[in-house]
């Protein structure tokens, strides 16, 4: 089993339906977690009911999380 966590940018509509649509194509536990709420990485309107304008952390755990993690680089923070 492996876990990540590592902090990314979805700034736009857009970047967060890629990031859902990247994260469902995984079995790994995705969470997203900005301030003091989480919610599930496969689910969008979880996703969109965050504080968006700051950079989100991701965690991953599960068996192809170093897949799953390997493919964040194109929301890497600013």
């Amino acid at each position: 089993m492996y876990s990540i966590e590592k902090q990314i940018c979805l700034n736009r509509l857009v970047d967060v339906q890629d990031f859902v649509i990247l994260a469902s194509k995984y079995q790994c536990d995705v969470k997203v977690k900005s301030k003091n709420s989480v919610t599930d990485g496969k689910s969008i309107l979880g996703i969109l009911s965050l504080a968006l304008w700051n950079p989100v952390t991701v965690s991953a755990c599960g068996s192809d999380a170093k897949q799953f993690a390997a493919r964040l680089a194109k929301f890497r923070s600013h």
